[in-house]
């Protein structure tokens, strides 16, 4: 028995979302700062790389390709996005947060959330997510040196403002 067009792209599908799922949402969360919208930006890259999925030339490039999209995908929800104040301070919003789990402290998502866009997503893809100089400038469209340049001036953000709790 043959396997059809219908059967592969499912299964292309399954692949993606069991091997690049987590590291989607991981990478969405931390760019949105919010579960929810994590969710509705990977569902949103999700469907876009499969629409796009002829452009992969170099399938040894999936991982980046597919948080390049991710990545654009976030930003344009921050652009849409209309800020809503909170009456919870910083720290209770990290206790209600039920995506607890990614092992942040909520100093350093306070200092992540002084960043501008353009550099919390450099500081999660190289520090958080352990991509390469070369994979981040890949997935985010950017030459090297922009990498390089936005994560030395976010830690220098990073440095002067944030001081963790000595508990």
């Amino acid at each position: 028995m043959s396997r059809g067009p219908d059967s592969d792209a499912e299964e292309l599908a399954r692949r993606w979302v069991s091997q690049y799922g987590d590291l989607a949402l991981r990478t969405a969360y931390l760019m949105l700062g919010d579960r929810g919208l994590a969710e509705d930006c990977v569902q949103e890259a999700l469907v876009r790389a499969w629409r796009a999925r002829s452009t992969l030339r170099d399938p040894a490039a999936e991982r980046s390709w597919l948080l390049t999209i991710v990545a654009n995908t976030g930003r344009s929800q921050l652009r849409r996005r209309v800020p809503v104040p909170s009456d919870r301070a910083p720290q209770e919003r990290a206790a209600a947060d039920p995506f607890a789990e990614l092992d942040l402290a909520v100093e350093l998502r306070q200092a992540l959330d002084l960043l501008p866009p353009e550099q919390r997503e450099v500081v999660v893809m190289r520090l958080y997510l352990d991509l390469s100089v070369e994979e981040t400038a890949r997935s985010l469209r950017v030459a090297e040196g922009t990498v390089k340049s936005r994560l030395s001036r976010a830690l220098g953000t990073i440095r002067k403002s944030w001081t963790p709790s000595s508990s």
